[in-house]
């Protein structure tokens, strides 16, 4: 950013938090270089089939131009440029309740190269507009909204773009404020930035089209501290090849901070992209795609009381992974309620030296997994699924849990377990269903703890419970057997046939 525009921009910001005051009476003020020029635009100021242009000219005298809205006042526009040539600047402020502004057409600001427009809307005002662009075109062109307190709006009837020049530009939604758009696109160009924080309890952003986070350039998107975003089919990307090597990223993060997406989820289209839950912070989706090389494109749970819940799918396409493309960490959790599945991202893609799935200190439950070994590091943390297909290497310190989300967990390969790892069987109840099913091998080592399911009764003599079935060999035994299951007066549990049948049963103590 050359210094010229930096400093301008800066002004902007400046006056956008101490919140310039408008003017004593009801109705719209100009000041600056203001099309049309009028010294009185009364309330309403109703420009017909005009255009509004704010900051048309540099000038010495008059450095800027400027409209507030407030008082109950009404703007109504056929088109809005805010910073319309070089190195111009200019701002609009809608301002308090009752304060509105009507804008038919395109809503534009910082259109040329250096340029700096912005837009106020605050403390219950409303501003509708159909397209809007925040920096146009042109070096250093830029744009800034800010949409601040309880029932402040700003809506989109058809198209946002949020930064279409090299220069970085920023859309606020703050405390309460919302944003309504029909299709959004942050960063659109190669070389082009545009930063998006939507924080704070109440506030909302409401999204019925399109959402690309990086439709071409370096986009951020942050959602925090109880605001929500709701999307459909939204995509995080970034197009690799550019000048600048931007990345694309969203973070969901801070006390109550959602961001639901209905239908399908794109996470690296062509390959990079990021998302990241952080603490306290909520995703929720039906389906999901991660498209990833090298491990660029990637979601990460990782913080705590990270949470993602997916109701569908989630299918990673990966090549030549470097580094996970699905972080569980930092006691994060991840439901998936249907499959989680990895596949190359093209035909004879190279795996690469790292695993793509990796879950470390968090929860992962998943209805089903289909994975090969080297592509998951099951390093710690608690699993939970239905089937897993391929071989399940619980070998470090993590946690297989069985019978607690679902009903028993199927492998469809070997299982092997380490000295350091766990095994974990909640049980409801005596019953001949086995809890692990393994068609393959097995090896164990490290712990067994069987658990009571929520409001199990004693289990009486002769009770058996399977916890385990084989189709292959089985080596090794539990280092640690601890059954926590609860019994009537005068009963133990016998182990002796957990190696050969997978029992353990109720006999009277000895």
């Amino acid at each position: 950013m050359n210094q010229q525009a930096r400093t301008a921009f800066s002004v902007l910001l400046v006056a956008a938090s101490m919140g310039a005051a408008g003017p004593a009476y009801a109705g719209v003020s100009v000041s600056g270089n203001v099309t049309p020029a009028v010294a009185d635009p009364g309330d309403p100021w109703d420009l017909g089939a005009n255009a509004l242009v704010v900051g048309s000219a540099l000038n010495d005298e008059e450095p800027m131009g400027e409209v507030i809205v407030s008082h109950q006042g009404t703007l109504i526009s056929a088109g809005a440029s805010v910073a319309a040539v070089p190195y111009s600047s200019g701002r609009v402020q809608v301002i308090g309740y009752g304060s509105r502004w009507i804008n038919h057409g395109q809503l534009a600001l910082g259109l040329r190269t250096g340029a700096s427009g912005s837009l106020l809307v605050r403390r219950g005002a409303q501003v509708t507009t159909d397209d809007l662009v925040l920096g146009v075109r042109g070096y250093a062109a830029m744009g800034y909204v800010l949409v601040e307190g309880y029932d402040a709006s700003l809506t989109s009837h058809t198209n946002a773009y949020i930064g279409r020049s090299e220069e970085l530009s920023v859309l606020e939604i703050k405390q309460g404020g919302s944003f309504f758009s029909n299709n959004v696109f942050i960063a659109t160009c190669q070389i082009c930035q545009g930063d998006v924080n939507v924080t704070g309890s109440a506030t909302r952003w409401v999204n019925t089209g399109e959402f690309v986070v990086g439709a071409n350039g370096g986009a951020r998107l942050r959602i925090e501290q109880g605001a929500q975003l709701f999307t459909a089919n939204a995509q995080i990307e970034t197009r690799p090849g550019g000048p600048y090597n931007f990345a694309s990223s969203a973070i969901v993060r801070g006390w109550d901070a959602t961001w639901t997406n209905e239908g399908l989820l794109r996470v690296g289209a062509a390959g990079h992209g990021e998302l990241t839950v952080g603490a306290y912070g909520t995703l929720v989706t039906e389906e999901t795609e991660i498209r990833s090389t090298y491990g660029h494109g990637f979601v990460r749970v990782n913080e705590p009381y990270a949470s993602w819940r997916n109701s569908g799918d989630v299918t990673i396409y990966a090549t030549f992974s470097i580094s996970p493309s699905l972080l569980v960490d930092g006691r994060g959790k991840v439901s998936i309620g249907g499959l989680l599945r990895i596949t190359p991202l093209f035909e004879g893609a190279a795996p690469g030296p790292e695993p793509i799935v990796r879950l470390t200190r968090g929860e992962l439950a998943a209805g089903a997994i289909e994975i090969q070994a080297r592509d998951f590091d099951f390093a710690g943390g608690r699993l939970s699924t239905g089937s897993f297909v391929g071989d399940l290497a619980n070998t470090q310190a993590g946690v297989l849990s069985v019978g607690e989300v679902y009903a028993s967990t199927d492998v469809a390969g070997d299982y092997s377990q380490g000295p350091s790892a766990t095994l974990s069987a909640t049980v409801a109840g005596p019953g001949a269903a086995p809890l692990l099913v393994v068609d393959g091998d097995v090896s164990l080592d490290g712990v067994l703890e069987v658990v009571p399911a929520d409001d199990t009764a004693p289990f009486q003599a002769g009770d058996t419970v399977v916890l385990l079935d084989w189709s292959g060999e089985l080596t090794g035994t539990f280092a640690d057997v601890h059954i926590a299951l609860p019994l009537a007066p005068g009963l133990a549990w016998d182990t002796s046939a957990l190696y050969t049948t997978g029992e353990i049963t109720v006999v009277p103590s000895a």
